[in-house]
């Protein structure tokens, strides 16, 4: 199977800073997100965390190993698939915490989930589709013999179609 560079998206929000992260967190896609966290960190203040790991498919060591060391800062981390789910929990050595509450679980939520961008591309089909279903009529304006005129004496170019 090919291997899925890592995306990741940066949502800062009133509450939390958080990183939404898609595909193979491999050693170099770690430094690159560690270099975003450095640059990030310097704005967001004493505002939380958080770090979603549901769309990561793999870690390498030096992913495993940033995951690890922010969660040990405080961060939380996000994993809502089984496989993300084993992977956070093999990675900080135990057990992921549930939310608590709806509360708390809003409270962080500064993001459109991963997910959601793919129906970006469906809605613009349906668009598409219902433009060439359901066409308008467009309706051109009659211009003058005088209008005429003065376009060809002024040298300007008028296509004009005879009844």
């Amino acid at each position: 199977m090919k291997s899925q560079t890592l995306q990741y998206y940066m949502h800062d929000g009133p509450a939390a800073f958080r990183f939404e992260l898609a595909g193979e967190l491999n050693n170099e896609a770690a430094r690159d997100l560690a270099q975003a966290w450095r640059t990030a960190s310097s704005m967001i203040g004493d505002r939380a965390l958080v770090v979603d790991i549901t769309f990561v498919t793999s870690a390498g060591r030096d992913g495993r190993s940033l995951l690890a060391r922010w969660y040990a800062e405080g961060a939380q981390l996000i994993a809502r698939s089984k496989v993300s789910r084993a992977l956070a929990e093999a990675i900080v050595g135990a057990p992921l915490p549930e939310f608590a509450s709806p509360i708390i679980a809003g409270a962080v939520r500064t993001w459109l989930p991963f997910h959601t961008s793919f129906g970006g591309p469906k809605l613009k089909m349906m668009f598409l589709v219902a433009a060439m279903l359901l066409p308008v009529r467009a309706h051109a304006a009659n211009l003058k013999a005088e209008t005429v005129a003065a376009c060809r004496k002024n040298g300007l170019f008028i296509s004009c179609i005879e009844k």
